[in-house]
């Protein structure tokens, strides 16, 4: 437990020292994290609804996830981000990820202390006057804990890197800057699973989320 909550500490210090480097702030990310590092599985699908209130605004979005493999899936995203200035609309935005399982809990060949998962992402929004871009990889680490009745709730935490792109008018700029993401997925049945996370990084707030299998 004390090795856990120390790799955490760590986690957050270095998220917070990495982003006060850059020369401006960061925009943030506006839809969350909201994945375990377990895959799906080899063919199956869920769609997922999600909603995030954060500090630059509110954004509203919809997934498609599917497994390319046991270890391996990527995910759609679709929706709007309102941002959180006077006269601001509604603007789209749009998103993908990948990620590998690189460790599994369950693998029946060796004991792992939890799953472990590598990946990337992209995450387009559109502002008034300009836009956001960004492109970076992350990690994922999270332990599934069962019930009695059989369900599980699985605690999981992610850190990012990624390249912000940030264009306005005729002014554009481009940084780098960390993020971290905490929460956990709940199957409430085999087919109907429910998430709430907490984010730390310029768009710093908090993320729900629901997801069907669909195949």
């Amino acid at each position: 437990m004390k090795v856990k909550c120390s790799a955490a500490i760590v986690m957050i210090m270095l998220v917070f020292m990495f982003s006060s480097a850059n020369g401006r702030s960061s925009g943030g990310l506006a839809m969350g994290n909201l994945t375990t590092a377990d895959a799906c599985g080899f063919g199956l699908g869920y769609i997922g609804g999600h909603i995030g209130i954060a500090d630059e605004g509110t954004s509203v979005f919809g997934n498609l996830t599917y497994g390319f493999s046991d270890y391996t899936e990527g995910r759609l995203k679709l929706g709007f981000f309102d941002p959180d200035y006077p006269d601001a609309d509604p603007k789209i935005m749009f998103g993908a990820d990948f990620k590998y399982e690189f460790l599994d809990y369950y693998d029946r060949n060796r004991q792992n202390p939890f799953d472990l998962a590598f990946g990337g992402f992209l995450e387009f929004v559109d502002y008034e006057g300009g836009s956001l871009l960004q492109l970076g990889g992350n990690a994922i680490i999270s332990i599934p804990y069962r019930f009695s009745s059989g369900r599980r709730i699985i605690p999981y935490g992610r850190i990012n890197l990624r390249l912000e792109r940030a264009s306005f008018g005729d002014d554009s700029d481009s940084d780098f800057f960390a993020g971290l993401n905490g929460g956990a997925k709940f199957e409430a049945s085999e087919e109907f699973n429910i998430y709430g996370e907490f984010q730390l990084d310029g768009n710093a707030g908090l993320f729900f989320g629901v997801e069907f299998r669909a195949f």
